[in-house]
């Protein structure tokens, strides 16, 4: 019995395996598309809508602010959601929600009506961003998440390489609102379809990712480790969030526009080598140590591209602060991880990604009132590498983690 066992059991692993880099293959077509219209199109919005409309940079910042703090709550029960829902109603809702605000967007006449598009943007772009898809994975894979997590996020940086540069290429042809049509669009139409056919969970799966216990929040709280991960990472996001969210208009000081978004797919594309880079550092390195090259890398790519003359050199400057941009959004799990253990990773991974949103949300106000104050964005991109040196002394103040 044992022995006719074996094979049908052997058998049974090899096909969720191949299901799970299926489900995986999914979540990386989804990002494609929910990263390349949200995260990497912010600053593709703000250019727009400030020329199209003449809306200060700060109001439509303020904006995209709004995003991440209304995104809160929704990370704490993306994963919830997806526990009680599955992955696949989460996701197909969430990407229609996005298409439906790029849409909106791109069809504003009045200044709350972006303030009403990015709201409805923020209650979907979890369950299709880093949040949903870690839910999703999660299930299926154990030794080999990290890898299986790299490989879908790829997805973000190939969204900024290909929909960033397509999408300003059709604004410019065509105008602002066709080209949220077609990006509003592209979302839905991918998302729907790819989340009814491919994305799935294994049966009696339970999600990682679920909302925090208020229990496990008060002894989480306790230990000092937590608040220094937070603040370290927290000041990151904000600095790297705050530069991308604003690069196409940070770089149209010196460039064209299309050239801008080209310039982001450069900074994507540094990314893909910095986090499959990160993966294999992280196994043999102490992580805190590769925290603080990495925030002082971003924090020297900020500077350089402050100053770097229009060209070779700025375009290197982006390709310098895109090797870690993957990196920045890997460490906080990464870190989670390893200080509190996989018994409490889910729970931990929740209450911290609650508070990296709110600081993440501070990013783009900040750099659109600076830009609005000094007439440019070097002094907010100094302000930003201001900010990851104080995150690398704070890492530095993180204790030793427990022995594995």
């Amino acid at each position: 019995m044992d022995h006719a066992s074996t094979p049908i059991s052997e058998q049974a692993m090899r096909s969720r395996f191949h299901r799970g880099w299926a489900v995986t293959a999914g979540c990386f077509l989804i990002a494609i598309f929910a990263w390349g219209t949200v995260f990497y199109g912010h600053g593709f919005y703000i250019a727009s809508l400030t020329r199209l409309h003449g809306w200060s940079t700060s109001s439509v910042s303020g904006a995209i602010s709004l995003f991440w703090v209304v995104g809160i709550p929704m990370t704490v029960i993306t994963g919830s959601l997806i526990d009680r829902l599955g992955p696949r109603a989460v996701m197909a809702v969430g990407g229609t929600l996005v298409g439906i605000s790029v849409l909106m967007l791109g069809q504003a006449s009045e200044l709350w009506h972006i303030y009403v598009a990015f709201v409805i943007m923020a209650l979907g772009y979890p369950a299709v961003g880093a949040v949903g898809i870690s839910a999703t994975l999660s299930p299926w894979f154990d030794r080999n998440l990290g890898v299986a997590m790299s490989f879908a996020l790829t997805g973000a940086s190939v969204g900024a390489m290909v929909m960033v540069p397509v999408i300003t290429r059709i604004a410019v042809a065509e105008g602002f609102p066709f080209a949220a049509t077609a990006a509003g669009l592209s979302i839905i139409i991918v998302t729907i379809p790819v989340a009814a056919l491919v994305i799935a969970r294994p049966p009696g799966a339970v999600d990682v990712v679920a909302a925090p216990a208020f229990g496990h929040f008060r002894a989480t709280a306790a230990i000092p480790a937590f608040w220094v991960i937070v603040l370290a990472s927290g000041l990151s996001l904000a600095a790297q969030v705050g530069f991308l969210s604003h690069q196409i208009p940070v770089l149209e000081e010196r460039l064209t526009r299309t050239s801008a978004a080209d310039a982001v797919a450069v900074t994507a594309a540094a990314g893909i080598i910095g986090r499959f880079g990160l993966g294999f550092l992280a196994a043999r390195f102490d992580l805190r140590t590769i925290a603080a090259v990495s925030y002082g890398l971003q924090a020297l790519g900020l500077v350089a591209i402050a100053e770097a003359p229009p060209g070779l050199m700025l375009y290197a400057a982006c390709a310098l602060s895109g090797f870690v941009v993957g990196c920045l959004v890997i460490l906080p799990p990464l870190l989670a991880r390893r200080w509190f253990g996989p018994s409490g990773y889910g729970k931990t991974y929740g209450l911290l990604a609650l508070f990296l949103y709110l600081f993440q949300g501070m990013g783009p106000g900040l750099s659109g009132v600076i830009r609005d104050s000094a007439g440019g964005y070097g002094p907010a991109l100094w302000t930003h590498a201001g900010i990851l040196l104080l995150a690398i002394f704070v890492i530095t103040r993180l204790s030793a983690p427990p022995p594995e």
